[in-house]
């Protein structure tokens, strides 16, 4: 028989045997600490085979002679002191088997090895310290084993060696374990010597950086003299060099903010600036004279705030008008971490660039003053300062000549900065960094966000190396272009993954339309659980262009439902939040219809081929949704890569003030996506514009490989669901007799004739009553009523009282479906 250990209740139910194993452990050897001595006559008989009835007393352990023999046996003849560690580890695996069975299979072997190794130390340890001072306990502090051990030891290096022995495995394994201990070894307090400022080495646990940490070659480290650079990148990221005889070095205290060093010298002066949290400070000396090259302040991106999914508090109460209690968000450990080693810093790229821009405006009569430079995952920062009398439009027009210097593509020119008196310029470094979505939810700033956020969708970081994360209720529909191979397909990705981490089955459904039939078809296994189609949709990915038609104007009802829902619930209720909070505290009643409303996002991949095969007939259901649909709580996302005005018509763009645009590759492009130019000099792989209406914003889109996704989709489409995907309403074209203009016996609902049954015998014709008496969806509950109203069973929608029945007998309702079938 094959055991699906991905269900929740195996890990739950072999936690708890291991829990009440533990238990029986731990309270036998706790009573035999104070009573083993008296019922060790009751355990050597009970050895030997006599009953301990034949002694005439019990044992005076609290459970029993069998709990007096497993404690004798754990401690004495096992591991004495060390069994404390076994227990421990039995402890944590039921702990993490019951609150947290998907943690990683690495954490269960790191725990095994650290309790392991502590129980073998302290086994040995305790022999040794009773063999010293020994006495008439009936406890053997090391046990048995810990005893031969020992002795095995001993004979071997005696006493003394023994002692190095333990001394010495037990620095290593606190070196292993423990940052502090490795920083206080690697940093010692030494002296003072000339060296420019380095951020503080990060220094982790073994376990978790030892397949990670790459071997860096030792390079001698250059003076620093004049005004120039000549630092190797690794030796800004390792220790500082060692001190020299006649030379002091003073290290400060361990301090989470990078240290800065001075060596002032004779005839010299000394320029620095103070360190802040993320910020890299360089000491520069420079000569008395006057320096023809202005100091700049070169701020690195700061290391990310991760909160991994063992950091994380236990579970949160599941919200009232949650249905699916097993069912658990995706963890942490399903992404990969593509990151390697940080961004590091290399002065001699960011010098060059620096004294490149001001050559270069200074060759056409532009003067500038470098201010800082702001290093990225793929690009840098340069911020200038123009001298007075030199209009920003004129250096605005130098981005291809400041390319053509720098060797480079993708030079932006950011003229003036938005709120600072400075022109920044963009250029990309030239070994850009991979950012791993893994990097983007383990933050903490999407944690945090996440609570406050509705949609909350992290897709990148920005220059200064921070997540970006905006909420899709507040753009509140998203427009995404881009070239091919840029990374639009993945941006999207990025966003699906964002939403499907952050929302449940009850709160998010998704409506997908794929054009070329194979970017969205690995979501298909989550259709129980996030998707939405139309009743009598084969797939829920929709790929034939013809059916979108349907599906826009089934959203269009839709959302048509959701405001006279809302409107029924009263003038407190605006929105989808509003009445989802309203039914959530009980306001509005289950009983009368009223259930939690699910987001709905739209996403339509190449829109352009939406537009060629369908024509302007897509229009105007996805005008009508951009208008009003986001206090329904259904957000559109349309991705094309042919930015044409043809495609992206302006009654559309009017009504998505939020766009992102990866690399085009003309100005004509980037002005239909952004109004302005800027997206022609992105430097691709994922490298992309955010704009909302004010400022643009640079970002690296996050990676996600397709294994990722695989392993997410498959993560959730084992769980718990609802058993199908989200029904939306029907769509009657005009024109065509059914629904409640007519009756059509092959459309019947298998439910009709029961539905008939119950709305005759109670006379009352309101959807919100079947709904609740056949626990079906309002959906299938509205179509049935329209049957109802088509076959004549029941009159005409008059407002939102119940419709009259005209049907007033059951004989004569037999008699009609008897017609009907």
């Amino acid at each position: 028989m094959k055991v699906n250990f991905d269900n929740r209740r195996i890990p739950t139910l072999i936690g708890l045997v291991l829990a009440a194993c533990s238990l029986f452990a731990c309270l036998a050897l706790i009573t035999f600490l104070f009573s083993g001595g008296s019922d060790q006559s009751l355990i050597y008989a009970a050895r030997d085979g006599e009953a301990a009835t034949e002694l005439g007393r019990e044992a005076k352990n609290i459970l029993g002679l069998p709990g007096a023999r497993l404690a004798d046996y754990l401690f004495n003849q096992l591991f004495g002191w060390g069994i404390v560690f076994a227990l421990s580890y039995v402890v944590y695996l039921f702990a993490h088997l019951i609150w947290r069975p998907r943690i990683a299979p690495y954490r269960y072997i790191t725990s095994f090895l650290v309790n392991g190794f502590l129980l073998l130390w302290v086994s040995v340890a305790a022999a040794g310290l009773q063999s010293l001072f020994p006495s008439d306990s009936f406890l053997r502090w090391g046990g048995l084993r810990g005893e031969e051990l020992f002795t095995y030891i001993y004979k071997g290096i005696g006493i003394a060696g023994l002692i190095g022995v333990l001394a010495f495995t037990l620095l290593i394994f606190a070196v292993t374990c423990s940052s502090r201990v490795l920083s206080a070894i690697q940093n010692p307090k030494v002296p003072k010597v000339p060296h420019v400022s380095v951020p503080r080495p990060q220094v982790g646990g073994f376990f978790s950086r030892l397949f990670s940490r790459k071997k860096r070659d030792e390079e001698p480290q250059s003076e620093v003299e004049g005004e120039s650079y000549s630092q190797d990148e690794d030796a800004w990221r390792d220790e500082p060099p060692m001190p020299t005889d006649d030379e002091d070095m003073d290290v400060q205290e361990e301090d989470p903010t990078p240290y800065v060093v001075h060596t002032p010298t004779t005839a010299t002066t000394s320029h620095t600036t103070e360190a802040a949290p993320g910020v890299t400070s360089f000491s520069r000396t420079t000569s008395a004279e006057p320096s023809d090259v202005p100091e700049m302040i070169v701020e690195e991106a700061p290391k990310d705030d991760l909160v991994e999914d063992g950091d994380r508090t236990a579970p949160e109460p599941l919200a009232p008008g949650i249905q699916l209690a097993l069912y658990r968000k995706p963890t942490i450990d399903l992404l990969r971490d593509y990151e390697q080693g940080g961004t590091g810093i290399d002065m001699e790229e960011i010098e060059y660039n620096k004294q490149k821009i001001i050559d270069t405006l200074a060759s056409f009569k532009m003067n500038v003053t470098p201010c800082k430079a702001t290093v990225g995952p793929t690009v840098t920062l340069y911020e200038v300062i123009p001298e007075s009398g030199i209009k920003v439009s004129r250096i605005k027009t130098m981005e291809d000549d400041i390319a053509m210097s720098l060797k480079s593509e993708g030079v932006r020119i950011i003229a003036p900065m938005p709120g600072l008196g400075t022109i920044g310029i963009e250029v990309p470094n030239s070994t850009p960094q991979t950012v791993s979505m893994r990097s983007i939810l383990a933050s903490r700033k999407y944690r945090e966000q996440q609570e406050k956020m509705e949609l909350p969708i992290g897709i990148g970081k920005t220059i200064t190396n921070e997540p970006f994360i905006f909420d899709l209720t507040k753009m509140p529909h998203l427009l995404i272009a881009g070239a091919t191979g840029q990374g639009k397909s993945v941006g999207l990705n990025a966003l699906i993954t964002s939403l499907l981490y952050s929302k449940r089955p009850e709160e998010l459904k998704f409506v997908m339309v794929d054009p070329k039939m194979l970017e969205f078809s690995i979501y298909e296994e989550i259709e129980r659980h996030f998707l939405a189609k139309l009743p009598d949709a084969e797939r829920a990915i929709i790929t034939d262009m013809t059916k979108v038609v349907a599906t826009l104007n089934s959203l269009c009802i839709e959302m048509d439902n959701r405001y006279r829902l809302l409107q029924t619930a009263g003038r407190a209720v605006r929105n989808i939040r509003e009445y989802n909070e309203q039914v959530r505290s009980g306001a509005l009643k289950r009983i009368d219809g009223h259930e939690i409303l699910p987001y709905i996002v739209l996403i339509v991949d190449e829109f352009a081929d939406l537009m060629m095969t369908v024509g302007k007939e897509v229009e105007q259901p996805i005008a009508r949704l951009a208008q009003k649909a986001r206090a329904a709580g259904i957000h559109m996302v349309i991705a094309t890569q042919r930015p044409s005005t043809d495609v992206i018509t302006g009654l559309i763009k009017a009504n998505f003030p939020a766009r992102i645009a990866f690399k085009v590759f003309s100005m004509v492009d980037s002005r239909t996506v952004l109004d302005s130019p800027g997206a022609n000099q992105l430097i691709g792989r994922g490298d992309m514009l955010f704009y909302q209406g004010k400022d643009m914003i640079r970002v690296q889109c996050a990676f996600m490989d397709t294994p990722e996704t695989e392993a997410i989709v498959e993560y959730i489409a084992q769980q718990e669901s609802t058993g199908s995907a989200y029904e939306l309403p029907e769509y009657i074209p005009e024109g065509e007799e059914n629904g409640a203009k007519g009756f059509n016996p092959n459309e019947k609902d298998s439910l009709f004739d029961e539905v008939a049954r119950m709305v005759v015998q109670t006379q009352v014709g309101s959807t919100s009553n079947i709904q609740r008496k056949f626990n079906i969806g309002y959906n299938r509950a509205g179509r049935l009523m329209d049957q109802l109203e088509g076959a004549g069973i029941v009159g005409v929608q008059e407002g939102s009282k119940p419709r009259e029945v005209y049907i007033k007998d059951q004989a004569t309702l037999e008699q009609l479906l008897q017609k009907l079938s």
